[in-house]
């Protein structure tokens, strides 16, 4: 059955695998969730540049933790428009070309 184009891209605060946290080890527990999501969805992470952390809690030293937690996913029919990337500037700014 065909489907529309779906793109869908926040903050979804949570970690897809274990590099995408830096600090504080991401358990197998906390990315089951999301990733039965995107599974259940039939989306993709869109491929994305720029800044890998989107997140830190802004503690001091070894108490500091990065995080990959800003995502745009995309479904099989928004992946077959073509050249789609997300980029990730700094913490604060995410922007999305579609080419």
């Amino acid at each position: 059955m065909p489907s529309n184009p779906w793109v869908l891209c926040g903050d979804f605060n949570n970690v897809l695998h274990s590099e995408d946290r830096m600090g504080t080890p991401a358990t197998a527990a906390e990315t089951q969730g999301f990733q039965n999501l995107i599974d259940v969805l039939q989306f993709t992470p869109l491929r994305s540049k720029g800044w890998q952390f989107t997140w830190c809690n802004k503690q001091e030293g070894s108490n500091r933790v990065y995080g990959k937690i800003d995502w745009a996913l995309g479904n099989y029919e928004w992946i077959q428009i073509g050249h789609v990337e997300a980029e990730f500037l700094n913490l604060n700014t995410h922007l999305f070309y579609f080419n």
